[in-house]
Protein backbone atom coordinates (compact mmCIF):
# COMPACT_ATOMS: atom_id res chain seq x y z
CA UNK A 1 0.00 0.00 0.00
CA UNK A 2 1.13 3.23 -1.25
CA UNK A 3 1.94 6.31 1.20
CA UNK A 4 -0.87 8.24 -0.74
CA UNK A 5 -3.24 5.22 0.04
CA UNK A 6 -2.03 5.02 3.95
CA UNK A 7 -2.89 9.17 3.86
CA UNK A 8 -6.31 9.15 1.92
CA UNK A 9 -7.31 6.42 4.84
CA UNK A 10 -5.88 7.96 7.60
CA UNK A 11 -7.59 11.38 6.81
CA UNK A 12 -10.85 10.15 6.46
CA UNK A 13 -10.73 8.11 9.32
CA UNK A 14 -9.62 11.09 11.30
CA UNK A 15 -12.62 13.37 9.54
CA UNK A 16 -14.94 10.51 10.53
CA UNK A 17 -14.07 10.49 14.21
CA UNK A 18 -13.87 14.57 13.95
CA UNK A 19 -17.32 15.05 12.53
CA UNK A 20 -19.06 11.94 12.86
CA UNK A 21 -21.26 12.86 16.04
CA UNK A 22 -22.68 15.43 13.75
CA UNK A 23 -24.20 13.20 10.80
CA UNK A 24 -25.22 10.63 13.21
CA UNK A 25 -25.50 11.30 17.18
CA UNK A 26 -27.63 9.76 19.97
CA UNK A 27 -29.42 11.86 22.60
CA UNK A 28 -31.32 11.96 25.21
CA UNK A 29 -34.38 14.41 25.29
CA UNK A 30 -37.04 15.55 28.27
CA UNK A 31 -39.76 16.79 27.62
CA UNK A 32 -40.67 20.77 27.04
CA UNK A 33 -42.69 23.03 28.84
CA UNK A 34 -46.47 22.94 27.95
CA UNK A 35 -47.14 19.83 25.92
CA UNK A 36 -50.74 19.18 25.30
CA UNK A 37 -51.95 15.35 25.94
CA UNK A 38 -55.82 14.91 25.46
CA UNK A 39 -58.67 12.43 25.78
CA UNK A 40 -61.08 12.41 23.73
CA UNK A 41 -64.64 10.09 23.75
CA UNK A 42 -68.51 9.86 23.24
CA UNK A 43 -71.42 9.72 25.76
CA UNK A 44 -74.92 8.93 25.13
CA UNK A 45 -75.47 13.28 25.61
CA UNK A 46 -72.33 14.78 23.63
CA UNK A 47 -68.53 14.06 23.00
CA UNK A 48 -66.26 15.26 25.43
CA UNK A 49 -62.26 16.78 25.34
CA UNK A 50 -59.96 16.00 28.71
CA UNK A 51 -56.67 18.51 27.87
CA UNK A 52 -53.68 18.16 30.18
CA UNK A 53 -50.35 20.60 29.57
CA UNK A 54 -48.44 18.79 31.91
CA UNK A 55 -46.08 15.70 31.14
CA UNK A 56 -42.22 14.75 32.36
CA UNK A 57 -40.73 12.26 30.29
CA UNK A 58 -37.76 10.99 28.43
CA UNK A 59 -36.55 9.71 25.33
CA UNK A 60 -33.24 8.62 23.91
CA UNK A 61 -33.20 9.38 19.95
CA UNK A 62 -30.89 8.60 17.22
CA UNK A 63 -30.30 11.33 14.95
CA UNK A 64 -28.84 11.15 11.33
CA UNK A 65 -28.71 14.02 8.93
CA UNK A 66 -31.29 15.81 10.64
CA UNK A 67 -33.71 13.27 11.21
CA UNK A 68 -34.44 10.56 13.82
CA UNK A 69 -33.62 6.96 12.97
CA UNK A 70 -34.01 5.11 15.61
CA UNK A 71 -35.91 5.90 19.45
CA UNK A 72 -34.00 3.66 21.83
CA UNK A 73 -36.52 4.97 24.84
CA UNK A 74 -39.17 6.79 25.59
CA UNK A 75 -41.26 7.24 29.00
CA UNK A 76 -44.08 9.59 30.01
CA UNK A 77 -45.70 10.62 32.86
CA UNK A 78 -48.96 12.82 33.32
CA UNK A 79 -50.80 13.29 36.75
CA UNK A 80 -54.67 12.00 36.19
CA UNK A 81 -55.51 15.32 37.91
CA UNK A 82 -54.20 17.52 35.27
CA UNK A 83 -56.55 16.75 32.35
CA UNK A 84 -59.31 19.49 32.35
CA UNK A 85 -62.85 18.88 30.77
CA UNK A 86 -64.08 22.46 31.89
CA UNK A 87 -66.62 21.12 33.90
CA UNK A 88 -65.76 19.63 37.29
CA UNK A 89 -68.55 17.52 38.02
CA UNK A 90 -67.46 15.51 34.78
CA UNK A 91 -63.83 15.83 35.63
CA UNK A 92 -64.82 14.66 39.33
CA UNK A 93 -66.55 11.44 37.70
CA UNK A 94 -63.40 10.85 35.70
CA UNK A 95 -60.95 10.52 38.28
CA UNK A 96 -63.04 8.14 40.54
CA UNK A 97 -63.29 6.08 37.55
CA UNK A 98 -59.64 6.10 37.03
CA UNK A 99 -59.09 5.36 40.73
CA UNK A 100 -56.87 9.06 41.27
CA UNK A 101 -56.43 8.79 45.09
CA UNK A 102 -54.55 5.07 44.37
CA UNK A 103 -52.71 6.02 41.06
CA UNK A 104 -52.46 9.74 40.64
CA UNK A 105 -50.63 8.71 37.51
CA UNK A 106 -50.66 8.04 34.39
CA UNK A 107 -48.02 6.40 32.38
CA UNK A 108 -46.23 5.25 29.09
CA UNK A 109 -43.17 3.07 28.47
CA UNK A 110 -42.15 2.08 25.11
CA UNK A 111 -41.25 -1.02 24.16
CA UNK A 112 -40.31 -0.68 20.27
CA UNK A 113 -40.71 1.28 17.89
CA UNK A 114 -40.96 1.17 14.30
CA UNK A 115 -40.40 3.83 11.08
CA UNK A 116 -43.46 4.02 8.92
CA UNK A 117 -42.02 5.71 6.04
CA UNK A 118 -40.32 8.91 6.72
CA UNK A 119 -41.46 11.29 9.40
CA UNK A 120 -43.71 8.12 10.79
CA UNK A 121 -43.41 6.00 13.42
CA UNK A 122 -45.57 3.23 15.08
CA UNK A 123 -44.20 3.64 18.99
CA UNK A 124 -45.56 0.47 20.94
CA UNK A 125 -45.50 0.62 25.00
CA UNK A 126 -47.06 -0.54 28.04
CA UNK A 127 -49.96 2.36 29.36
CA UNK A 128 -50.59 2.10 32.96
CA UNK A 129 -53.97 3.21 33.64
CA UNK A 130 -56.08 3.08 36.45
CA UNK A 131 -53.35 0.54 38.17
CA UNK A 132 -53.53 -1.39 35.01
CA UNK A 133 -51.73 -1.48 32.02
CA UNK A 134 -51.82 -3.03 28.55
CA UNK A 135 -49.94 -2.65 25.69
CA UNK A 136 -50.53 0.08 23.31
CA UNK A 137 -49.48 1.71 19.94
CA UNK A 138 -49.27 5.17 19.13
CA UNK A 139 -48.86 6.69 15.08
CA UNK A 140 -46.80 9.43 15.75
CA UNK A 141 -44.89 11.98 13.17
CA UNK A 142 -41.70 12.95 14.27
CA UNK A 143 -39.59 16.32 13.26
CA UNK A 144 -36.68 17.71 13.98
CA UNK A 145 -36.75 21.34 14.49
CA UNK A 146 -33.22 22.74 15.29
CA UNK A 147 -32.13 20.64 18.16
CA UNK A 148 -35.65 19.93 19.43
CA UNK A 149 -37.80 17.09 18.56
CA UNK A 150 -41.70 17.77 17.54
CA UNK A 151 -43.53 14.60 18.13
CA UNK A 152 -47.66 14.88 17.68
CA UNK A 153 -50.10 11.70 17.45
CA UNK A 154 -52.46 9.37 18.73
CA UNK A 155 -53.62 6.40 19.83
CA UNK A 156 -57.54 4.38 20.68
CA UNK A 157 -57.76 2.39 23.93
CA UNK A 158 -60.83 0.91 25.69
CA UNK A 159 -61.82 2.15 29.11
CA UNK A 160 -62.56 -1.56 29.84
CA UNK A 161 -59.45 -3.10 28.63
CA UNK A 162 -57.97 -1.28 32.29
CA UNK A 163 -60.93 -2.81 33.72
CA UNK A 164 -62.30 0.74 33.97
CA UNK A 165 -65.84 0.88 34.40
CA UNK A 166 -67.40 3.93 31.79
CA UNK A 167 -68.27 6.87 33.84
CA UNK A 168 -71.63 7.61 34.16
CA UNK A 169 -74.07 10.91 35.44
CA UNK A 170 -77.22 12.19 36.27
CA UNK A 171 -78.03 8.63 37.89
CA UNK A 172 -76.91 6.83 35.58
CA UNK A 173 -78.96 8.11 32.34
CA UNK A 174 -75.65 10.19 31.11
CA UNK A 175 -72.67 7.13 29.72
CA UNK A 176 -69.49 7.54 28.82
CA UNK A 177 -68.58 5.90 25.55
CA UNK A 178 -65.91 2.57 26.25
CA UNK A 179 -63.74 3.64 23.46
CA UNK A 180 -61.84 7.18 23.79
CA UNK A 181 -58.72 8.56 21.68
CA UNK A 182 -55.02 9.64 23.23
CA UNK A 183 -53.92 12.64 21.37
CA UNK A 184 -50.21 14.18 22.22
CA UNK A 185 -48.16 16.88 20.96
CA UNK A 186 -44.92 18.19 22.81
CA UNK A 187 -41.49 19.28 21.99
CA UNK A 188 -38.47 17.13 23.39
CA UNK A 189 -35.48 19.30 24.00
CA UNK A 190 -31.96 17.40 24.04
CA UNK A 191 -30.48 17.09 27.82
CA UNK A 192 -27.37 18.62 28.11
Amino acid sequence: MNKHVKWTIFSLLVLFSTYGNQVFSQQTYKVASDPEMKVSGTSTLHDWDMISTEANGTASLRISAGKVTAIQSFKITMPVKSLKSGKGPMDKNAYNALKEEDHPEITFNMLEAHQDGGNDWKVSGRLQLAGNTQTVSFLLKILTEGESISLSGSADVKLTDFKVDPPTAVFGTIKTGDEMTINIKMKLNPIN
